[in-house]
C-alpha cells in the first residue's frame, strides 16, 4: 500500500519513462542549474535523485537568473538504446540532450526549433521509423494557448522539419490544453494533457487513428472532493504485470508541485484513472486516490547506484543548485561528502551580481546556492567561517518563494554587521524585486570572530503556507551574540516551490567557508 503524494517535493511538470527494471523521471527546472533533474525508481513509489541532464543553460542572458524561464515541462524518450530528452525554452524554441547512460553525462542541449512559445514538447518515435513532436503554446509568448501543435522530427540529424501543424483546438471543449504525452495502443493514437489551469484544471485525454487527427476528447481525472487540485500534467507509464499508472502533479502553493500516482485500467479504448479504476463505468470521471495497492514491480530491493552525476559542487549531494548558470562560479566541496552533513567553500565574486540603484539584488545573482523544500517541517544549520570575506562582502541565508528573506553577515571597515532584508516586490513581476533592509546590528569591532553559527526553521501553516524564522550566534567568550529574527510568513512560491540555502557575495573577490551544513527533521 502506498500513499500520496509519492514525493513531497518540487519536480514539476513529470515525465516518466521505463527502460529495464527503472523508471525515470524528468522535471523542469526553470532557472536554476545543474538543470533537468533525473530521478530513478525501481517500484514507482520511492523516488531517488540520481543526476541532471543539463549543466549549465545554453544561452548568455542566463549568467543571471531569468526567474520563471528557462527549461520547462521536458519529455523522457528511449530508442534504439538511446535516451532522449526533449524540452521547451518558452523563449527560444525547442531543445533536445540525448545519453546511452542517465546516470552519465548527458550532451549539451542541442536548439531543434527556434521561436518563441513552444513548451511543453513530445517526442514519439512511431512504428513506420517515422518521429514527431507534439507540443503546445504559451500564450504569454506567442499570443495564444489552447492548442496542441505537431512538427515533424529528422531522426537522423535529431531537428525538426517541415511546418508546424495545429492537431488540435480545445479553445471552447480543453481550454488552456497543454502538456501533451503521447502513446500508441491498439491502433491510436492517445494524447494525455492537462487542460483548465494548473489550479483548478483536469486531465484530458485525446484519441485518433491517425497522428493528425480528427481527435475525440474525454476527461478523465479531475479534483472532486479530494482536495488534489488540477491534478496536473504528467505521465502514462506500464509495469511489468502489465498494468498502466499514471504520475501527476498537484499545485501545493509554497511547498512546489509534488507528485502523485494513480492506477489506470482500460474500457473500450479509454483509459479509467483513479477512483473510476474501482467502478469500471467507462463514463465516470476519476478523481485522484490518497492510497492504493502498491505496483507490482520486479526487483524492488534494487539498489538504485550513483555512477557519475554532475553535482552542484563536486562530489557533494545533488540537491544543491545555483540560480542561474555557474560556469564562472564554484562551490568546491572541502570535506568527505555526506548526505546530512556537508562542507564546501563559497566564492565571493563580483561578476554575477546584478546591482539595482547600487545594490546588489539576491533576485538576479546567480551565485545564490539553493535546495528544495522536501518536509513539512524541518530546519537548516551550518556554520561559516568568514575570515576570507571581504571588505564589503555579504555572506548567509535566504529563504525564497514569491517574495525571499534573508540574514547575513556583512564585514564592513569597522568590523561586522548582522543584516536582516526582505525582498520588496510591489508589481509582481518575474523580473524585478528591490530590497529592504530590515534590521542592521552591529556584532563586533575588534575581536572579530570566525565562525558564525545560522539556522532556519520552517513550520507549515496550511497545507499551503509555511513560516520561517532565521537564528544566528557568534562567539563562545569574547562578543558573545544571538539574534533571532520575526516570522516571515509565505503562503506562494514563483512558478516553482520555495527553495532556502546560502550565498556569499562582494565587489572584491574572496571565499566563505560553510561546514556542518545539515538538514534536519
Amino acid at each position: 500500500m502506498y500513499k500520496n503524494p509519492i514525493i513531497f517535493c518540487d519536480y514539476s511538470d513529470p515525465d516518466v519513462i521505463k527502460v529495464g527494471d527503472i523508471y525515470y523521471l524528468v522535471a523542469s527546472s526553470f532557472n536554476f542549474t545543474p538543470g533537468l533533474p533525473i530521478l530513478a525508481s525501481s517500484n514507482l513509489v520511492e523516488w531517488k535523485l540520481i543526476n541532471y541532464a543539463v549543466e549549465n543553460i545554453p544561452a548568455e542572458k542566463y549568467e543571471y537568473p531569468q526567474n520563471a524561464k528557462g527549461i520547462w515541462a521536458p519529455s523522457f524518450s528511449y530508442h534504439n538504446g538511446k535516451f532522449y530528452i526533449i524540452v521547451g525554452l518558452p523563449d527560444d524554441g525547442i531543445y533536445i540532450t540525448e545519453s546511452t547512460d542517465p546516470f552519465s553525462k548527458w550532451s549539451p542541449l542541442k536548439q531543434i526549433w527556434s521561436g518563441k512559445g513552444y513548451i511543453d514538447p513530445f517526442l514519439l518515435w512511431d512504428d513506420d521509423g517515422k518521429a514527431y513532436v507534439i507540443h503546445a503554446y504559451a500564450k504569454s509568448r506567442c499570443g495564444f494557448n489552447s492548442k496542441i501543435g505537431l512538427i515533424e522530427f529528422d531522426t537522423e540529424n535529431l531537428c525538426c522539419v517541415g511546418e508546424d501543424q495545429i492537431i488540435f483546438d480545445g479553445t471552447k471543449i480543453q481550454p488552456t490544453i497543454e502538456g501533451p504525452k503521447v502513446y500508441k495502443r491498439n491502433g491510436y493514437y492517445y494524447i494525455f494533457a492537462p487542460a483548465g489551469g494548473v489550479s483548478e484544471g483536469w486531465q484530458a485525454v485525446l484519441r485518433s487513428k491517425s497522428i493528425y487527427g480528427p481527435y475525440e476528447d474525454k476527461i478523465v481525472l479531475e479534483e472532486g472532493n479530494t482536495g488534489i487540485n488540477g491534478p496536473h500534467q504528467g505521465a502514462l507509464v506500464e509495469t511489468d504485470d502489465g498494468k498502466n499508472w499514471f504520475i501527476h502533479f498537484q499545485e501545493s502553493g509554497i511547498y512546489g508541485r509534488i507528485t502523485h500516482l494513480q492506477p489506470v485500467v482500460w474500457q473500450d479504448d479509454w483509459p479509467l484513472i483513479g477512483t473510476a479504476t474501482y467502478s469500471n463505468n467507462k463514463n465516470e470521471i476519476g478523481n485522484p486516490v490518497l492510497k492504493h495497492a502498491s505496483p507490482k514491480c520486479q526487483n524492488l530491493s534494487k539498489k538504485i547506484k550513483l555512477k557519475s552525476p554532475i553535482a552542484a559542487f563536486e562530489n557533494a549531494n545533488l540537491e544543491w543548485q545555483w540560480s542561474g548558470n555557474h560556469s564562472n562560479l564554484f562551490a568546491r566541496n572541502v570535506g568527505i561528502p555526506n548526505q546530512d552533513i556537508e562542507s564546501f567553500s563559497l566564492a565571493v565574486m563580483n561578476k554575477t551580481l546584478h546591482y539595482k540603484d547600487g545594490k546588489a539584488i539576491l533576485w538576479n545573482s546567480s551565485n545564490v546556492l539553493t535546495r528544495k523544500i522536501k518536509y513539512e517541517q524541518f530546519y537548516y544549520s551550518c556554520k561559516m567561517n568568514i575570515e576570507n570575506l571581504p571588505e564589503g562582502g555579504r555572506t548567509g541565508l535566504i529563504f525564497q518563494g514569491e517574495e525571499y528573506a534573508s540574514v547575513a553577515i556583512e564585514r564592513t571597515k569597522n568590523g561586522i554587521d548582522l543584516v536582516y532584508l526582505n525582498s520588496v516586490n510591489s508589481e509582481f513581476t518575474d523580473d524585478e524585486r528591490d530590497e529592504v533592509i530590515l534590521k542592521r546590528i552591529t556584532i563586533a569591532t575588534e575581536n572579530i570572530p570566525s565562525e558564525i553559527r545560522f539556522r532556519m526553521d520552517f513550520y507549515p501553516v496550511s497545507i499551503y503556507s509555511g513560516c520561517v524564522f532565521f537564528t544566528v550566534k557568534t562567539g563562545y567568550f569574547f562578543n558573545k551574540f544571538s539574534w533571532k529574527s520575526d516570522y516571515f510568513y509565505t503562503e506562494n512560491a514563483h512558478w516553482v516551490g520555495g527553495r532556502f540555502g546560502v550565498y556569499a557575495i562582494g565587489e572584491k573577490t574572496g571565499n566563505v567557508l560553510v561546514y556542518d551544513s545539515k538538514v534536519r527533521h
